[in-house]
């Protein structure tokens, strides 16, 4: 079965190649959305909220496949590279946060076999919902898996970052960094904390979306990975990898001709916002 991927990373091209097409506050303040509205107003100086899943199936950075249809043997079929930024319970059941533009709901996803290809023996999980593809969208590059087999042994960083999360982030520190499937760690200096990007996903679809920026590298398949920051003597993770505009994304990120990186990433206290409304049950400690 041959299983061509595209890679998410606001993908556009069909080789999964991510890009933020254009990012602008001046129209965000021009065309403001409830949730960035509510991001804009925050003060800056505050101290810092988080809390913890009171229990977490897959590590921030796990890696995963994503597919629309199940696989049939001898059919192609385009399989999606991703990377959830953690994992959560609410009750018997279990979820995971990743990137909206990594998958619809319904879409099927799988464990990696060998952190490129998909082990389609066994699904691992669902998506419930996409905040980009949702006809009431926060315009927030959030999606929300199900996980329907918390028992498999995911792929994830061998020194993972712990399950705390944002809940009211201010002033970041001058060093955040992000983890990703595909380039692992790498890091860099926030540049804005909120904005407008145009995205376009796996099969050219534009999409806006709310997001913060640093001068952090990331390529195709780091979508939906944790960003994090050392804040009061904690690694907290403080948003999810959404896109990328580097000046030559097809070169590695320790590449001198790679250029300036820009990631964009969905804020932590905004992924609470659509959390909140999806998976309201949600158990932290």
């Amino acid at each position: 079965m041959r299983t061509p991927a595209w890679a998410g990373l606001a993908a556009v091209t069909i080789a999964g190649v991510g890009a933020v097409i254009a990012w602008s506050v001046d129209e965000q303040r021009q065309n403001p959305t409830p949730i960035a509205e509510i991001i804009a107003a925050a003060p800056a100086q505050v101290e810092a909220e988080y809390r913890a899943p009171a229990a977490s199936p897959w590590a921030p950075g796990t890696s995963v496949m994503i597919t629309r249809t199940l696989p049939v043997p001898g059919e192609t079929i385009q399989v999606g590279q991703c990377t959830v930024a953690y994992s959560f319970t609410a009750g018997e059941r279990s979820f995971a946060v990743t990137a909206s533009h990594c998958g619809s709901p319904g879409d099927h996803v799988w464990p990696t076999a060998d952190g490129e290809a998909a082990d389609f023996a066994s699904p691992v999980g669902q998506f419930l919902y996409s905040d980009l593809y949702d006809e009431q969208s926060s315009r927030l590059d959030v999606g929300v898996i199900e996980i329907t087999n918390p028992w498999y042994a995911m792929t994830s960083p061998a020194q993972s970052i712990p399950t705390v999360v944002a809940e009211l982030v201010g002033d970041l520190p001058e060093t955040i960094c992000k983890y990703g499937m595909t380039t692992g760690e790498t890091c860099g200096t926030p540049i804005n904390q909120t904005g407008i990007e145009i995205l376009a996903d796996h099969d050219g679809t534009e999409l806006r979306a709310v997001a913060a920026t640093a001068a952090v590298c990331a390529r195709a398949g780091d979508s939906g990975g944790p960003v994090y920051a050392d804040i009061e003597g904690q690694r907290v993770i403080v948003g999810l990898v959404s896109g990328t505009r580097d000046a030559a994304r097809e070169l590695s990120c320790d590449d001198p001709a790679a250029g300036p990186m820009t990631m964009s990433y969905t804020s932590m206290p905004a992924i609470q916002t659509v959390l909140d409304r999806v998976v309201p049950e949600a158990e932290y400690q």
